[in-house]
């Protein structure tokens, strides 16, 4: 119970905290987002580290665990969360989530091929009903068409829903190739250190310097082409959803991670739009039309239909 407590706590914290970022989606960009989000992550798992004396434990992790941590974070958050970003800066938070959670579909996929896991029936349903739930929520509705008289606003709006979709399935496959490298990885380490929840943090720390190095860095050479934002609301906002997600968000999914795996973790994970849709509607005042209501639904229903 307490790993699937942890895992809805992660989709709770994740949810609250993208949609906030879409209040500032047009003053700061996703990969600056994403920078500073990491660089958060880093420094709250490395005062825990610093306080509890674990940090030397790192010289007893062997170099592949700590590279297969490192991964999981480039696939996880530098290319999953921030494709994620830029996905709802086009699609919204509700539609390009319920696609994003399309993520347990690739996870059972990649381990069909990969792993030889048998192909069930289960996954032919489980892919119509998401693909059809993808379509539903995508559709643009009748109204938007009917404003659209001009042959080619009407081209440029597909290919930015196009573009979103893209950025949404990347995330997806991201995500569900960080899970399972996050599960294995951060398992081992905590096999081989046997600190209990101090394991999980010392593999956060780690995970977080990674990807502070890398967004930094390329953050930097983004800034040359960008301003940075300089509202104080603005900072507000982003530190307090990078607080949610990378640092208390962080420590729920690494113990979720640990306890329950990555396939319930991505099963709990993919209610998030039920959190998203609420959220999105009293803070940033969006609604969603019943059609991609059912789109949601239909998704969530594909994905916990897989995992049964």
């Amino acid at each position: 119970m307490y790993g699937e407590l942890a895992a809805i706590l992660v989709t709770l914290s994740f949810a609250l905290s993208f949609v906030l970022a879409r209040r500032i989606e047009n003053e700061a960009t996703p990969i600056f987002q994403s920078s500073i989000r990491a660089s958060v992550g880093f420094i709250t798992f490395f005062i825990i580290s610093l306080i509890f004396g674990i940090i030397p434990h790192i010289t007893q992790l062997p170099v592949l665990i700590i590279i297969m941590l490192s991964m999981s974070i480039l696939f996880t958050v530098i290319i999953g969360d921030t494709a994620y970003l830029f996905s709802q800066r086009i699609l919204g938070p509700a539609k390009a989530l319920a696609i994003g959670n399309t993520t347990p579909f690739f996870t059972i996929l990649f381990a069909t091929v990969f792993l030889n896991r048998p192909f069930t029936i289960q996954m032919i349903f489980s892919g119509i009903l998401i693909g059809v739930g993808v379509l539903i929520i995508t559709k643009k509705d009748k109204e938007l068409k009917e404003e659209s008289d001009n042959l080619e606003i009407s081209k440029k709006s597909r290919k930015k829903s196009l573009k979103g979709l893209i950025w949404a399935f990347i995330a997806a496959i991201s995500w569900a190739i960080g899970l399972a490298l996050s599960d294995y990885s951060i398992t081992q380490t905590n096999q081989i250190l046997g600190l209990g929840i101090l394991s999980t943090m010392l593999a956060m720390m780690i995970r977080f310097m990674f990807a502070t190095i890398i967004l930094n860095f390329i953050s930097v050479i983004e800034s040359r082409k960008k301003s940075r934002p300089k509202k104080k609301n603005t900072w507000l906002i982003l530190i307090l959803s990078s607080i949610l997600s990378y640092s208390i968000g962080s420590i729920f999914f690494g113990e979720a991670v640990r306890t329950v795996g990555a396939s319930i973790m991505s099963l709990l994970s993919a209610a998030m739009p039920l959190f998203t849709i609420p959220f999105s509607y009293f803070i940033n005042h969006e609604g969603i039309s019943k059609r991609s209501l059912l789109g949601v639904i239909m998704t969530i229903t594909g994905v916990v239909l897989i995992l049964i």
